[in-house]
């Protein structure tokens, strides 16, 4: 099975063990496009434009957000539409900033890149923040940007009436054409390096996750004078460009591996007695995905989805595959899949939706990234081949993907990878450290996309290699768990019950979310928290209303709103 998605760390998601991430699309700054029927200079690449022969791009006005509290500071950046015409038409980039934490110490900018393609830097650096080390916090100034195409930076939309069940993505082209043919990763990394010097960098220092992966090894052989330290996190392909040239490739980033990391969530699932769909997943699955059509989801109704209604084998497909991005919700699929093996599929249904389209759900979002992801692609495989049917409508790229190739940097890049990730394998971190020469690859013997903020372990080393731009010994490993050696002991930490005071500030979060008064969503939350089990904590956090959680919350409402 391969996806065309390539999520990272930062896609939405359910936590109940740690704080969510969640986080609706934002719209921080306002940018505009200006083309003029611009036509690509033709499909074949033209070679990489020259550090010296990028347009200046002077320094960013940062100011207030317009969604965001201080201290998060906002701008906008402007790069040519196409760098071989530098003089012509502009696009404006987004940014977001969270300064330094201690000035006095501060050593530049980190930019940060979710992936995707299509992913927005900005909803990284807003709802991922919290979660970066304060040594990294305290040295540098996080930004993240939101690449051409996507977000807030001269968008490419879809019209307001499109509908992904009634229309083809092709209903989006016309609108988008001029712009097109620009959005491949060359592009994109030449403007990474505008943003380099418009932060005031003399050499970027980058976090890329996933497709951001293949964003930071093409800056790399573009610019490699202009790397300071390098992280690429969940690396794909370092020869997917082959798909561009006679030798022909895949037409993708790297070749997924879903079924190996549902293969991994069974084999945890049935080594913990904690996990709902144990001791036999697999059986349980496929009697859910047998019977799921049949299944009512009358606690998650149809008005509340933007799924409608019943679902069906499709959907349990779908949904596994999205709930393998992130091991920290496979507690959350076991207990959703275990309500639906009982005859209630609402869990499902809800579960499904929030990993789409977040909470509350924001479909039009999930419609304008879609088609950012597939007009990126598009744009990077210009190999019209049957892997491509999707862009036969689209323009012919200006320049596609490259190979990448080996490099000569100021220090080693780190590339990182995790050992049961579905959507980058773990084998081509190796790939890209050896595509690369200058490079060390590391893993993290997890499971889930991307380790970075996820394994403590990974954080510490991709921290301590960030601050001093030494990088750690080509090969090492971090475990699954700290002090998780067998089987066992890593299932148990993947199924342990949630820590109470954060799943607390989740269940604020969604209460307050929901309509809720801060004070009222902090009593109900608490008092959920240490008086709900962990199904009825998931029906919460995923907006199941259970007779049992009802029942429950109406008892907590009471006690709240009483001074309790």
């Amino acid at each position: 099975m391969a996806v065309a998605v390539l999520a990272s760390c930062a896609s939405s998601g359910v936590q109940i063990a740690r704080s969510d991430r969640t986080s609706s699309p934002s719209t921080t700054a306002t940018a505009t496009t200006t083309t003029a029927g611009t036509e690509p200079s033709g499909t074949e690449p033209t070679g990489p434009t020259t550090s010296a022969s990028l347009p200046s791009s002077g320094s960013i006005d940062w100011s207030a957000c317009v969604d965001e509290p201080a201290p998060y500071e906002c701008g906008t950046v402007e790069v040519p539409l196409d760098y071989a015409s530098p003089d012509g038409d502009h696009l404006s980039l987004a940014l977001i900033r969270l300064p330094a934490g201690d000035p006095s110490m501060r050593i530049g900018s980190l930019v940060v890149n979710p992936g995707g393609p299509g992913g927005s830097g900005i909803d990284l650096v807003t709802g991922e923040s919290d979660e970066f080390p304060s040594t990294i916090l305290d040295r540098f100034d996080l930004v993240g940007f939101d690449p051409r195409g996507v977000g807030a930076s001269s968008p490419v939309r879809c019209p307001a009436s499109f509908d992904p069940d009634d229309n083809s993505y092709d209903t989006c082209i016309p609108a988008n054409r001029d712009v097109l043919p620009y959005l491949g990763t060359p592009n994109v990394a030449r403007d990474m390096d505008v943003i380099r010097e418009a932060v005031g960098d003399t050499q970027l220092t980058y976090l890329g996750y996933s497709y951001g992966t293949a964003l930071g090894a093409v800056y790399a052989d573009l610019f490699p004078d202009r790397v300071r330290a390098m992280v690429l996190d969940g690396a794909v392909d370092p020869d997917a460009g082959l798909s561009n040239t006679p030798t022909g490739g895949t037409d993708f980033y790297a070749d997924q591996d879903f079924d190996g990391t549902i293969a991994a969530f069974e084999q945890l699932c049935d080594a913990s007695p904690s996990c709902a769909a144990g001791p036999h997943s697999a059986d349980l699955l496929a009697r859910v995905r047998k019977g799921i059509r049949n299944l009512p989801t009358s606690h998650f109704p149809a008005s509340a989805s933007p799924l409608g209604g019943r679902l069906n084998k499709s959907d349990i497909d779908d949904l596994m595959v999205n709930a393998m991005y992130s091991s920290f919700d496979w507690p959350i699929l076991a207990i959703a899949l275990d309500d639906a093996d009982n005859g209630d599929a609402s869990t499902v249904a809800a579960l499904y939706s929030w990993l789409l389209y977040g909470y509350p759900a924001d479909v039009g979002a999930e419609d304008d990234e879609e088609f950012a992801n597939i007009a990126v692609r598009c744009a990077d495989f210009s190999d019209r081949g049957s892997g491509s049917y999707e862009c036969a409508d689209f323009p012919d790229s200006a320049e596609s993907l490259p190979v990448i190739t080996s490099v000569d940097t100021e220090n080693p890049i780190l590339v990182v990878g995790t050992k049961d990730d579905p959507a980058t394998p773990a084998h081509y971190a190796p790939a890209m450290a050896s595509a690369l020469g200058d490079a060390v690859a590391i893993e993290w013997e997890g499971a889930g996309h991307t380790a970075t903020l996820t394994s403590q372990c990974i954080t510490d080393l991709v921290a301590t290699y960030l601050v001093d731009a030494v990088a750690p010994a080509d090969g090492t490993t971090c475990p699954f768990a700290t002090g998780a050696t067998t089987l066992a002991e890593q299932a148990a930490a993947v199924f342990a019950a949630p820590d109470p005071e954060m799943a607390a500030d989740s269940l604020t979060d969604v209460l307050v979310a929901a309509g809720n008064t801060e004070s009222a969503a902090d009593c109900v939350a608490g008092q959920l928290s240490r008086r709900a089990d962990e199904r009825l904590i998931v029906h919460e956090l995923l907006g199941v209303e259970s007779p049992e959680l009802v029942a429950l919350r109406n008892v907590i409402e009471a006690h709240c709103a009483a001074g309790g």
